[in-house]
């Protein structure tokens, strides 16, 4: 239940990211890391960890809770994320040369839980400029939420793995989460049954497989395999089918049933 609160409230979060805010005068890139720490620190009052990595830039906030008993987020928490998001936007949109990627990750430190915002900072560019609406800018952030026990008294964000995404794994996220969101709707919870759900980028090759059962017909479910190739080609055109990604793996493991496919395959098919 903490968790499905923490998700909705990533979610709000992530619509309140593009609200208008005075654009500050232009940052450098090279100085990315104090800068986002200044803003929250003189502007807001907030002590936040960050790290530019390559395209990726991470910032990590720890909070002794992220709910409380009732499974209702706090309105302190609410308010601290959107200010350091505020943040991490001004810095942004105002920067040479911006990186690719953020992933905010909030980590409640007291009961060992990760949450963890990632987008392409790109789309945050067309929000802004409104080339992307509000709703399929929601489509476009991946938000994961896991217990972590490393998580536990970290007030350094050491136990957070920094290194530098890139497209294609960014991808596999988005195609992982859309997947979830279908089968694991619960209007279909008593039609269907996700045994497994995968997805992974390596090397220019993107792989989704999946053991998803379907208990009994219904016509709020699709077909699993139909369903994973219809959301893998819809992201991937989304993002004008990224070159890196070369190869394209659906695998159904429960029906037996595996097509590979190439960028370009996808990209000719209507």
């Amino acid at each position: 239940m903490a968790k499905n609160a923490v998700r909705i409230i990533f979610f709000s979060i992530f619509l309140i990211f593009f609200s208008s805010c005075d654009i500050s005068p232009t940052y450098s890139r090279k100085n990315i890391e104090n800068i986002i720490t200044d803003i929250c620190k003189k502007e807001f009052s907030l002590d936040v960890k960050v790290w530019g990595i390559g395209d990726t830039v991470w910032i990590y906030i720890p909070l002794d809770s992220l709910v409380g008993s009732d499974n209702q987020i706090d309105k302190n928490v609410l308010d601290k994320m959107r200010l350091v998001n505020l943040s991490l936007e001004r810095a942004i949109l105002s920067m040479d040369k911006p990186p690719r990627f953020y992933s905010f990750v909030v980590s409640d430190i007291k009961n060992g839980i990760d949450a963890y915002s990632v987008g392409f900072i790109p789309d945050m560019i067309k929000a802004r400029i409104d080339l992307i609406s509000r709703s399929d800018m929601a489509e476009r952030g991946v938000f994961l939420i896991f217990n972590n026990a490393k998580a536990l008294g970290d007030t350094q964000g050491e136990h957070i793995i920094k290194y530098d995404m890139n497209m294609g794994e960014f991808i596999s996220y988005l195609i992982k989460q859309d997947m979830e969101k279908k089968f694991n709707a619960k209007e279909v919870q008593d039609y269907v049954k996700v045994n497994d759900l995968r997805a992974k980028y390596y090397k220019g090759k993107l792989e989704v497989s999946f053991d998803i059962m379907i208990k009994k017909y219904n016509e709020k479910v699709p077909y699993p395999f139909d369903e994973a190739l219809s959301i893998t080609k819809r992201i991937l055109r989304g993002y004008d089918y990224p070159p890196e990604i070369t190869e394209i793996t659906i695998d159904d493991v429960l029906n037996k049933k595996s097509r590979l496919y190439t960028s370009r395959a996808l990209m000719e098919e209507k």
